[in-house]
């Protein structure tokens, strides 16, 4: 992979105009409005392992072929 940044516009072919769903623990949710209130850069080591747990969630329901 470059080591340039890639921009949303190198993704949108990746992805279809649609709705998903995923099913979200109390602690998952939880983390998502701590995240939203106090910021990435207040997280623990744990509350990044758990928000990637999220992300990687999101990612399989969003693009499941990858």
């Amino acid at each position: 992979m470059s080591k340039d940044k890639k921009t949303i516009e190198d993704y949108r072919h990746l992805v279809a105009s649609k709705d998903i769903t995923v099913h979200l623990t109390q602690d998952q949710q939880a983390m998502i409005l701590k995240t939203y209130d106090y910021g990435l850069n207040a997280m623990t080591d744990i509350d990044e392992m758990l928000l990637s747990a999220i992300i990687r969630q999101l990612k399989t329901a969003i693009h499941p072929e990858a």
